[in-house]
């Protein structure tokens, strides 16, 4: 019987089309040849007794990582953040957004479509497509800033020997084999090698702890005013909430083979706990290093260098068996990065008529290429990227994401979805008031929103690096959709 998490041999005859070749790849070399076509009740696995457990570690696997710790080190680095105040933010922020991403997990098996599939009953087909095309570009994003850390701390790990790129290649070339020849390994190492993970993050904490400043506050030599200081737990706050919400458009994608008998509040809260607890954990870990830095001249020459190095200088009293946890790092976010490549593969085959009919490794191979070509040209930008990415990829999710919740909970609260018609145009809604409520709630985030790049005018008008856009583009959808939703119904019936 076919595996639950992320993707199957399995094939629907009547959906797909595929070459002769492809049975024997599967069968040889364990290639995943299954496209976005629904997975019908026959095809799932019955309920098993550990299907939840699963759940929770996949997610526990895949958030043990490395990228995790880095969002953490914003908290006192940028927001100059003392531990409680960030260790707060990060705690909530990580919970509030494991949650949608457990709310968002409990579409697979109950359309056994994958999310952005499902989606079309909210938003209509034309509209899914475009975030189809906007979750791309944030795992493309995702892939980049993995395999980026991952080059740097090969390079700190090699004394230098080894460049970025290099590393960079590496990281990518692994991904790309087991995502591409080996998702049945994957499988497996999703069940057991968030032990080795787990113990990696408690070495670190145990070698890097004693450092860590609980009490100063980084900025006490200089404090802020009230306001300044509201202004940086918020950023914060939404900077670990962006970076827990941006799996949301790809979350129910790994469970369309469970049974649709699959109880959701106990999915919702094995997927919430397991990724839940990753987050924190690894947010915790990064403003923990963060604190140091202005008493450890180690690791702030380390911090400078690259936030890579960073993370290989917290192992330094440790030598040799320091360089190999380090490796071990790099091994996790080899982990985190396959989901990011497998969901947009599926994104990619749901933009065109002819999609499911590309060979999914072939859609992988080319963005592998992509995110690691960009990856060398930026490899110096990290923190930039990450500091500017999260944010402005959070701004669409949310939106999104409250269309979502209130079609599903006020207009078709009770009724039951035909999972059958994602691909008639006709029978979906028209996305009228989906598109609307988008753009205004784009407007609003661009009125917010406080980047390098841009500050809108509402984050102008206030004192310190406030960021609103996510969260003026969240209120002007949830106010506006739900009155331009019943003027769609009235006029178009659907």
């Amino acid at each position: 019987m076919a595996d639950p998490e992320l993707g199957s041999d399995l094939q629907s005859p009547s959906k797909e089309i595929k070459p002769k070749y492809a049975d024997t790849f599967t069968r040889v070399f364990g290639l995943e040849t299954r496209g976005i076509e629904r997975v019908g009740e026959n095809e799932r696995h019955p309920p098993r007794s550990n299907d939840y457990t699963r759940m929770f570690l996949l997610w526990l696997n895949s958030s043990l990582t490395a990228n995790n710790v880095i969002v953490g080190l914003y908290g006192p680095a940028r927001y100059g953040l003392g531990w409680n105040n960030a260790a707060m933010c990060a705690a909530l922020g990580g919970i509030l957004g494991t949650m949608v991403v457990g709310f968002m997990s409990t579409w697979g098996p109950k359309s056994g479509h994958r999310t952005l599939v499902v989606t079309r009953c909210f938003l209509g087909y034309y509209l899914s497509k475009v975030c189809c095309v906007l979750n791309v570009l944030t795992m493309l994003g995702y892939g980049m800033v993995n395999v980026i850390l991952g080059g740097q701390v090969l390079f700190a790990v090699s004394d230098g020997h080894t460049a970025v790129p290099v590393g960079i290649v590496v990281v990518a070339i692994l991904t790309w084999f087991i995502a591409t020849f080996g998702m049945h390994l994957f499988h497996f190492y999703t069940r057991y090698a968030w032990i080795v993970q787990l113990s990696i993050l408690f070495v670190m904490v145990g070698c890097a702890g004693p450092i860590f400043d609980t009490i100063t506050s980084p900025s006490s030599a200089n404090p802020p005013g009230p306001t300044t200081t509201n202004s940086n737990r918020l950023s914060f706050f939404s900077l670990c909430f962006a970076s827990a919400i941006t799996w949301a458009p790809s979350s129910a994608d790994y469970f369309v083979y469970f049974s649709s008998s699959t109880k959701q509040w106990r999915m919702f809260l094995s997927v919430s706990s397991g990724m839940g607890l990753a987050m924190v954990m690894t947010t915790l870990l990064g403003i923990g290093l963060a604190t140091g830095l202005s008493t450890n001249a180690t690791w702030l020459d380390a911090s400078l260098t690259s936030q890579g190095s960073l993370l290989v200088a917290s192992f330094t009293p440790l030598h040799g068996f320091g360089r190999f946890c380090s490796v071990v790092l790099v091994l996790g976010m080899v982990s985190n990065n396959i989901p990011c490549t497998y969901s947009a593969g599926l994104n990619l085959q749901m933009l065109g008529r002819y999609g499911p009919r590309i060979p999914r490794p072939l859609l992988t191979t080319l963005e592998v290429i992509v995110y690691t070509a960009c990856a060398v040209v930026a490899h110096g930008y990290l923190r930039e990227i990450m500091e500017n990415f999260l944010p402005l990829m959070s701004y669409w999710i949310v939106i999104w994401l409250v269309i979502v919740v209130e079609e599903g909970c006020i207009f078709r609260r009770g009724k039951a979805y035909d999972w059958d018609v994602v691909d008639n145009i006709q029978r979906l809604p028209m996305g009228l008031a989906a598109g609307a409520s988008f753009v205004i709630g784009c407007v609003g985030a661009v009125l917010g929103m406080s980047q390098s790049y841009f500050v809108g005018p509402i984050a102008k008008s206030l004192s310190g690096d406030c960021d609103l856009g996510m969260w003026l583009a969240l209120g002007l959808t949830a106010v506006c959709y739900p009155g331009l939703r019943l003027v769609e119904l009235r006029m178009t019936g659907r």
